[in-house]
């Protein structure tokens, strides 16, 4: 590798070593299409964090990217250790507990299902592979059946990690949200979120558990002071409401106020600030639409608001320690950050590193203890992601591996924001990637999942950039109900599912049309989850407009909605549906694509995991019934092995050679893209 000096640095002096793809050839300007496998594999390398006293570095790696971890010794880059996870589990997420000793959070691919799942299961591990054990979870009972060891018993709850608590090497601080039971005939056990979930210090080395108490609020988040003591908690109490609770020291009975003034499902505690009796969030003030930094006096239960703007704050900016909150960010169109009041290093620090990465998205993943060597993630719309690391006194970055080493970012397409008015007016904002070549284009409109809180970001999406490879022109708009825009532009979707919802998809399509961008008569729809339920709803209400419909789990018949699938199974889950769908029947019936499958023209794709649990497989054959009773043209996927989207890479693989065989038929083959290279 070579060393580059990244220039115009005012405040640091700044090296780094440049990443492999900086000596390849310029792409030209009609785009080499790429191989399929490019956009439907994993990340290759991922959660790549360094150790507290800066030796080792961990990361995961392997098949699906999250199936194995391995530790390399930073002085010479050898891998000295590591585990793979066992059949069925995959590793989630780590966090390293002391310089030599890491845990790892498992989610588990259930019997049928290849996506994997989490449950709260916990595995630790020493850098040499040595005692490597599980740690946590309710698969404890089978690990130690058949044994005259009497080992950790079995938790049918699901952890939270509250702290790796610095200054104790062998133990975190956990929170277990207990599990419900029911069935009469059969044993069923799920998630609860109206208990009150219990404070844990957890043994990483021998799993046992010792009790410190339960939180005092529902479903509560709690907090540790700057001395790692448990003393804030936010929930819900007995009467509903949303609520604070916290004690003047460690074991002080617990104090509650309600936190009156505030959006009761908006608020998220972050951190105790320096003085170690306030304490950051952030939430949205009744009244008021934007998710704002605020810091609570826990003496006077007064509350200051923090930041300024009318962006949505969607995280905190910390000093190189990480103990001092500096900044917030916000994100409109991209990521930004904005400085509190005061002289701030980090500040300047941050600054530079978004001057020595021109146009990427730059995040610290972790640090070392005394603050001096940190782990960079490097990204961008056309930047799966890569990994530095950096030495933050004498300025200078390493690079050390791409997350998608196959993907050259010179061949990827820039997604472009963009902007419109709605026909009632309000703003919508999206992103638009044009393909190589000259336009107008072939265009697939692409809502987003969710919907209500999901946003499409300025970020690399591999199936954007594949239906760009391909030539095709890919609209993603965040319509009324996404996030990130304000809690009133998210309200605006409520009960519009179908409605204005649509209209916003709508105007967006014949925006792109007006500006020269789409050809009108070359135009496709497709989604996942709700996006399968706006493509399928975008063919029944405008059938001039869209030339074709692709929906890969998506929910066509919103009755079914509220009385299948996961949503509806619990008291928050129901009061969920009443509110962005009200529980008019005439409404519902109007709404859904099962009732509107005779106004459909356009051809339609079907994708559906079997075994979804969150939009029944029942929406894909109430649709497919639809189509057939009013003898309209469609194809059908049906995926015995998948949940709610697609995960397994050989599925990927065929459902996109499916669908672009699809796409291509529909709209016809696409201009300016050259055929693979036979080297």
């Amino acid at each position: 590798m070579r060393q580059r000096i990244l220039a115009a640095l005012a405040a640091f002096p700044f090296a780094a070593v440049a990443a492999p793809t900086d000596n390849l050839p310029a792409t030209s300007s009609a785009a080499a299409q790429l191989p399929l496998e490019h956009f439907t594999r994993h990340d290759e390398f991922g959660d790549v964090k360094i150790s507290p006293d800066g030796e080792y570095l961990s990361m995961t790696a392997g098949k699906y990217g999250r199936s194995a971890i391995a530790f390399v010794r930073r002085s010479d880059r050898k891998v000295v250790g590591g585990a793979r996870a066992p059949e069925g589990q995959e590793i989630a997420e780590c966090h390293w507990v002391a310089p030599a000793r890491i845990i790892c959070m498992i989610a588990t691919r259930p019997p049928g299902m290849a996506a994997p799942m989490r449950t709260g299961e916990i595995i630790a591990l020493n850098v040499d592979g040595s005692e490597h054990k599980q740690i946590y979870g309710y698969s404890m009972a089978a690990a130690n059946a058949g044994t005259m060891i009497r080992g950790p018993e079995a938790s049918y709850a699901t952890s939270m990690l509250v702290s790796t608590l610095p200054r104790d090497p062998r133990n975190v601080l956990i929170t277990e949200q207990p599990w419900r039971e029911s069935g009469a005939t059969r044993r069923t056990l799920s998630y609860d979120p109206d208990a009150q979930p219990r404070i844990t210090l957890l043994d990483t080395y021998s799993g046992s558990k010792k009790p410190l108490g339960t939180a005092p609020l529902s479903s509560a988040k709690v907090l540790v002071d700057r001395d790692e003591q448990v003393r804030f908690a936010v929930g819900w109490n007995e009467q509903g409401r949303l609520a604070v609770s916290w004690r003047p020291e460690a074991e002080a009975p617990w104090r509650e106020f309600e936190l009156a003034g505030f959006e009761r499902e908006s608020v998220a505690p972050l951190r105790f600030a320096a003085d170690n009796r306030s304490v950051y969030f952030t939430g949205v003030r009744e009244g008021q639409s934007q998710v704002a930094l605020h810091r609570i006096a826990l003496d006077t239960g007064q509350v200051e608001t923090l930041s300024t703007g009318t962006a949505d704050v969607v995280g905190i900016v910390t000093d190189l320690r990480d103990e001092e909150v500096v900044g917030y960010a916000t994100y409109v169109e991209r990521l930004s950050r904005t400085w509190l009041p005061g002289d701030q290093p980090a500040a300047r620090f941050h600054e530079s590193l978004q001057r020595a990465f021109p146009g990427q998205t730059v995040r610290i993943t972790s640090r070392t203890d005394d603050g001096r060597l940190a782990l960079l993630h490097v990204s961008s719309d056309i930047n799966p992601g890569e990994y530095y690391l950096m030495d933050t006194v004498a300025m200078k970055a390493d690079f050390l591996q791409a997350s998608r080493k196959w993907i050259d970012p010179r061949a990827m397409r820039p997604k472009e924001p963009f902007s419109l008015r709605a026909r009632d007016g309000l703003d919508l904002h999206g992103y638009l990637t044009r393909p190589a070549g000259g336009g107008p284009y072939p265009m697939v409109v692409l809502p987003h999942g969710g919907p209500h809180g999901i946003r499409d970001w300025w970020d690399f999406d591999s199936e954007v950039q594949l239906l760009a490879n391909r030539g095709y022109a890919v609209l993603q708009l965040n319509f009324r109900g996404s996030g990130g825009y304000g809690l009133g532009f998210e309200k605006a979707g409520y009960r519009e599912w179908g409605g204005r919802m649509q209209d916003d998809l709508t105007d967006a399509t014949r925006w792109a049309i007006a500006q020269g961008i789409a050809r009108p008569d070359r135009i496709c729809i497709f989604g996942a989850s709700y996006g399968g339920y706006a493509a399928l709803m975008g063919v029944a209400r405008e059938p001039d407009l869209y030339r074709c419909a692709i929906g890969l789990a998506g929910v066509y018949d919103l009755e079914l909605l509220r009385s299948s699938g996961d949503i509806p199974g619990s008291r928050f889950g129901k009061a969920y549906l009443d509110k962005v769908l009200g529980a008019d029947a005439a409404t519902l019936r109007a709404r859904s694509p099962t009732h509107l499958a005779a106004a459909i023209r356009a051809p339609v794709m079907l994708i559906h995991g079997k075994v979804d649990t969150r939009a029944d497989y029942a929406h894909a054959r109430a649709m497919k019934g639809a189509l057939e009773q009013h003898d309209k043209p469609f194809e059908w996927v049906a995926l015995g092995g998948e949940g709610h989207g697609i995960y397994d890479e050989s599925t990927r693989a065929e459902v996109y050679e499916r669908m672009l065989a699809f796409l291509a038929k529909q709209l016809g083959p696409a201009a300016g893209v050259q055929p693979p290279s036979e080297q």
